[in-house]
Order: structure tokens, then C-alpha cells, then sequence
């Protein structure tokens, strides 16, 4: 699966992220929530790479 639109992200303190369309994404079998995870794009800010990394891009149903 993958994202059909651009999705903003706020990533709290470090601004904001914006998902490109077109990102894969993997079900979020860990939370209890479900959704998904964003996984990497090309041309990732290094905010956006360390939001990654440490934290993840959790998309829900809402988002798509």
C-alpha cells in the first residue's frame, strides 16, 4: 500500500514533515490502533530522517 496524496506530519518540536505521495507504507501490527508506518522517501530532511528513525511516521485510516 501507499499514500494517494502529500500528507502533512507534525513531527511536535522538530516542525512538520510532508509525506509524499507515492511512500509505501507497512501495517502497524504493534499498536493496538493499527494504521500504518510511513516507510523512507527520497530526499528526506535530516529532521525528518531522525523522526524516522527514532520515532516513525504513524499514518491512520483518518490520514489516507
Amino acid at each position: 500500500m501507499t499514500t494517494t496524496k502529500d500528507i502533512t506530519y507534525d513531527m511536535a518540536w522538530c516542525g512538520r514533515a510532508i509525506i509524499p505521495k507515492g511512500t509505501n507504507l507497512i501495517p502497524a501490527t504493534n499498536l493496538p490502533d493499527g494504521g500504518y508506518w510511513a516507510d523512507e522517501w527520497q530526499n528526506m530532511s535530516i529532521k525528518e530522517e531522525s523522526w524516522y528513525r527514532n520515532y516513525g511516521f504513524h499514518i491512520t485510516e483518518n490520514d489516507l
